[in-house]
């Protein structure tokens, strides 16, 4: 990488270079002569440099084996120390005609949120299901008499006992096994 860099700045000269660059000339020889690290928009900056002066050996002209067992360090995120200014292209921006930018829209719930609310309405199904699948299904199969419309009888009972009792499974599922 700092052939690379070297080899552009001499084609270039290092004021000039440092001006496409936007950097300043004592931190572009800092760059060079120390052991710290390039940024890759300088090293794309000068690779595409030699390319253009019609240098031919890969290790300077090509990014990627420019790259080649150098050690890459990320940024750390974004409210950190901002990174040098990458260079800037001096051809204006074309809008295309009819295309507007557009905000992106904010999302009703982050994703933990949808999925503990997708949680919960599980369990109310289960609940709900279990105390009239009790009171209309189970009390004949027990032998007692069907529940009369909402209100509570043995089955509706049994059912909504049953039903919490696979809400606990479905719970230990849910938080235990799937995550």
């Amino acid at each position: 990488m700092k052939d690379a860099l070297r080899t552009a700045i001499a084609n270039e000269g290092r004021e000039k270079f440092a001006q496409i660059a936007g950097v300043s000339q004592d931190r572009l020889e800092s760059l060079t002569t120390s052991s710290e690290f390039v940024p890759m928009t300088l090293v794309s900056l000068a690779c595409q440099l030699n390319k253009s002066h019609g240098d031919t050996n890969p290790e300077i002209t090509s990014v990627t084996e420019c790259i080649k067992g150098a050690m890459i360090r990320l940024p750390h995120s974004q409210n950190s120390r901002q990174p040098e200014e990458a260079p800037r292209s001096t051809s204006p921006r074309v809008e295309r005609p009819g295309r507007q930018r557009q905000a992106r829209p904010i999302p009703f719930l982050d994703p933990k949120s949808g999925r503990l609310l997708g949680f919960g309405v599980n369990l109310a199904t289960f609940l709900i299901l279990g105390y009239f699948l009790g009171g209309f299904a189970l009390s004949p199969i027990l032998g007692f008499a069907p529940c009369e419309g909402l209100s509570p009888c043995i089955g509706s009972v049994l059912g909504l006992f049953i039903s919490a009792m696979a809400s606990l499974a479905y719970t230990y599922y849910y938080f235990v096994k799937r995550v």
